[in-house]
């Protein structure tokens, strides 16, 4: 089976899985808004590091792209449900497993009055997929072989081979930019020097080092969102932003550490919007190397996770324990219904945390006297040192000694990309949109080593092997459906993942402004977080 990732996935699909952790994006108002009559002048929508390109191409992460969003639009917008609402485009068709064809919104121009047109559209398409120039997002859409113009307002994306999520992939990143400009500024794009052009509400009017300005866009096509300017701050810190909306002088945030959610809520008139996101926290044990080479062992350790105590150490109740390393929403798609989910998942077999059972695993296993292992944990991650910790306490009852070791971000992300991972290593996934497909990175031959593919565990099962080529390439849902059973239900069995946590996309709103939907990340990502801001 021929994996979809290439070595351009450094700056992919893991991007937006772990470039996002221990960020804090704030939003506040300043004193002269909210306004009357449903306006508001200004909403200043801080972070806490600037976005190092607003060209999506080379910036491939969640929250940026919530910025981003504001001036360059999708053609379609994918929700966290799943659901695709039309954008630029009003109607797309789908006439064969790998033709797509998109229909374009009449008399939509730019923020700086040119007209968008198929070829804007195809130039954009081509950019985004652009592999060879290093473009991040062209992971999630390596099936895309060619685009062109098939009308006036008529683009036609032919694929190398079916590719059941592509449609909602180029959803996620068809960030449509001004040609012209484009390709006049190929260097800079995305740069102060030269900031891209879109169709968005807003357009950029200053971007420096430490803020970035955008105002009404006065060609906008759509309905106005609220303010009539987005001030993007710089705020270093959680607790800055904190004593901020205490002050009054911010009203908002969106927050990752959920450790941090008590002193949030202790901010008077705050609302707090939760929302499951579409990552899993979970470790990965190679089966190829002893002591993790015995199934035994690696259930004795799954037994030895006291996963619902780590869980309210690290997210409280803005998370919750998997059954799977898969979300249950990227399963919802392809399973004949939320009930079907809930069902299979209840019946995997299940490690709960139990050190009789750990202690019963150990002794059948070739190490029964224990062993020791250097365990990393990723510093700025709360969950990952508190397993470790747990996992140190819990096991040294059974002769097991856990050393704990700290790793930076950076050296876990460069242990991710080179395959230099250690023998139990600490995972985020994010699944770029609700669909099992990112299954097939965690259980191929080939994602065993190429820049791309998580198969840290080694295991690669010809059956599982069989069900990922289906989940990849097949268009029929109950079809998608068996396959992820199948993967989900060996894994499982012989546990080359422990299956943690799923943490929750958790924005605060402060006195003032509100959302009529509680914003995912995709909602952030699309731009739609805008458009749902209201004044309250």
């Amino acid at each position: 089976m021929k994996m979809r990732a290439k070595t351009s996935a450094r700056a992919g699909v893991l991007v937006l899985a772990v470039v996002t952790a221990g960020s804090v994006v704030t939003a506040c108002s300043t004193d002269d808004s909210p306004s009357t009559g449903g306006r508001a002048e200004s909403f200043t929508f801080a972070m806490s590091a600037a976005p190092k390109s607003l060209d999506i191409t080379r910036n491939f992460n969640a929250y940026d792209m919530g910025v981003m969003s504001l001036f360059t639009e999708p053609l379609e917008r994918v929700a966290s449900d799943g659901s695709i609402s039309p954008n630029l485009a009003t109607e797309v068709s789908q006439p064969d497993d790998t033709t797509i064809v998109y229909t374009l919104r009449e008399g939509v121009r730019f923020s700086n009055g040119d007209p968008l047109t198929a070829d804007d559209v195809v130039w954009s398409l081509q950019h985004v997929s652009d592999a060879q120039s290093g473009a991040q997002t062209s992971t999630i859409v390596e099936s895309v072989e060619s685009v062109r113009k098939t009308g006036p307002l008529e683009v036609t994306v032919k694929l190398s081979a079916p590719d059941p999520a592509i449609r909602t992939n180029l959803a996620l990143v068809s960030y449509i930019q001004n040609a012209e400009f484009a390709t006049a500024n190929a260097e800079d794009l995305g740069t102060p020097a030269a900031v891209s052009i879109g169709t968005g509400p807003y357009q950029v009017t200053e971007y420096r080092t430490d803020s970035i300005t955008l105002t009404r866009n006065p060609n906008y096509w759509g309905t106005e969102p609220v303010p009539d300017k987005v001030a993007v701050d710089i705020i270093p810190t959680a607790n800055t932003a904190q004593l901020a909306m205490r002050s009054g002088e911010i009203q908002g945030a969106l927050v990752d550490d959920a450790a941090s959610m008590p002193q949030w809520e202790g901010v008077s008139n705050t609302t707090v919007y939760g929302e499951p996101q579409l990552r899993a926290n979970y470790y990965c044990l190679d089966t190829t190397v002893a002591p993790f080479n015995d199934v035994h062992v690696r259930r004795a350790i799954a037994h030895a996770m006291d996963r619902k105590g780590l869980l309210e150490a690290a997210f409280g109740k803005y998370g919750s324990v998997l059954a799977s390393v898969a979300p249950p929403e990227t399963l919802a798609p392809v399973a004949p219904s939320a009930d079907a989910v809930t069902k299979f998942l209840g019946e995997l077999p299940s490690y709960d945390f139990n050190l009789d059972k750990a202690r019963s695993e150990l002794a059948r296993s070739a190490y029964p006297d224990g062993f020791s292992v250097t365990v990393p944990y990723i510093t700025g991650e709360p969950w990952s040192k508190l397993t470790v910790l747990n996992l140190r306490q819990n096991l040294r009852p059974l002769g097991v000694t856990i050393n704990p070791k700290a790793m930076t971000r950076q050296e876990w992300v460069d242990g991710l990309f080179s395959h230099d991972t250690t023998p139990i290593w600490p995972m985020g996934l994010v699944f770029p949109a609700p669909d099992p497909g990112q299954l097939t990175r965690l259980v191929t031959k080939e994602a065993m080593t190429v820049p791309g593919g998580y198969n840290f565990a080694k295991w690669a099962p010809a059956h599982v092997r069989e069900a990922a080529a289906t989940l990849e390439s097949s268009t029929e849902p109950d079809s998608r459906w068996r396959a992820a059973q199948t993967i989900l239900s060996a894994m499982a069995k012989d546990v080359p993942y422990v299956p943690l946590f799923q943490p929750q996309h958790i924005t605060v709103l402060g006195d003032g402004f509100g959302f009529s939907s509680p914003p995912g990340v995709l909602e952030m990502a699309s731009g739609a977080w805008i458009s749902d801001l209201e004044l309250k």
